[in-house]
Parts: structure tokens; C-alpha cells; sequence
């Protein structure tokens, strides 16, 4: 097995369980040496999370570990060498260390002034609040501006996947 951090759109299991399915989720923890930023630039135009280096930061996540075989999947879902590159960072968890792999934007797509479309933040939002992270961490994803999805086809199926994971036990 690997293991996988996850910040941004997969931290809900049931997400990245239907991407990956051998996701099992070991827990939640953080890393003060990184934050969460909105400002990788995605293919549609908006604003996709990554964790920017920054000394005093905090990124809250999810460690999960996922059959090697699936890794490649994940790269393709999470555009790997179209955007996001896979980094290895190590992670504590209940007095554990985890060697994970997880993926940070190539410095090329990093913009400053993007935002989400209101699905992506929401599927966000909704994996905090699934794992429990603290309701400061949660607010300031909460208080991030978002964008309407202008693709109505696309909107409409992140919309149903927001019902799905709103609705996974």
C-alpha cells in the first residue's frame, strides 16, 4: 500500500473512494509548514486548491492509503504534468510517520487572482466537515470568493456528486 494526502476536493472519502477504489482513510492531520491556497490554475479557468509553502502556515488534511496500482488513475483525475506535479512529504499522525504522496501545482499555473467555482469549494467544505477539522480552518475555506461554473452540463454533475457525498454515511 501508499499512502495519499489529500487537502483540496478529495479529502471526502466517498470522492476519492469513487476515483480510487481501494482508498482507505487512515486519518486526518496537518502540516504547519504549507497552506491552503485556491490559486492553481485549472483547465476550465478557475481557481483549484494547492499547498503553498509558507512558514507560518497550516493545511489540514487526510491521509489515506490506496493500492499502488490506482495511483496511476489518481494522476490522470488530478492532472498530473498538466498542472500538478506528485511531491513526497512526510506526515505525523497518532505518533506515526507517513511517507505521502501528494500533489502541489508546477509553479507555471500558480496565479494569483483565480477563484473556485462554488461546486469545487463546496466539495471542499463538505470533506472538512466530514473529517471534523476545526472550525476556524473551515471558516477560512468558507470565506473564500467563488465563481459560478459557467458549463451548465458540467455544474449540473458536480451539483449531483455534491448530493452523493452530501448524503454518504
Amino acid at each position: 500500500m501508499i499512502y495519499y494526502f489529500a487537502y483540496g476536493s478529495n479529502l471526502h472519502p466517498m470522492r476519492l473512494m469513487e476515483r480510487v477504489p481501494s482508498a482507505e482513510l487512515v486519518g486526518v492531520t496537518k502540516h504547519s509548514r504549507y497552506a491552503l491556497a485556491f490559486h492553481k490554475r485549472s483547465n476550465d479557468g478557475s481557481g483549484k486548491c494547492n499547498m503553498s509553502n509558507s512558514e507560518s502556515g497550516l493545511v489540514y488534511g487526510a491521509i489515506y492509503k490506496l493500492h499502488p496500482d490506482h495511483k496511476n488513475g489518481l494522476d490522470i483525475f488530478e492532472g498530473k504534468g498538466y498542472g500538478y506535479i506528485d511531491n513526497q512529504i512526510s506526515f505525523q499522525h497518532n505518533e506515526s510517520e507517513y511517507p505521502c504522496f501528494t500533489y502541489l501545482a508546477q509553479q507555471s499555473h500558480i496565479v494569483g487572482d483565480l477563484n473556485p467555482y462554488h461546486w469545487y469549494k463546496r466539495l471542499v467544505v463538505l470533506g472538512a466537515q466530514y473529517l471534523q477539522f476545526p472550525d476556524a480552518y473551515m471558516s477560512s475555506i468558507e470565506a473564500i470568493e467563488s465563481i459560478e461554473d459557467p458549463d451548465a452540463i458540467r455544474r449540473k454533475e458536480k451539483e449531483e456528486l455534491i448530493e452523493r457525498v452530501k448524503n454518504h454515511r
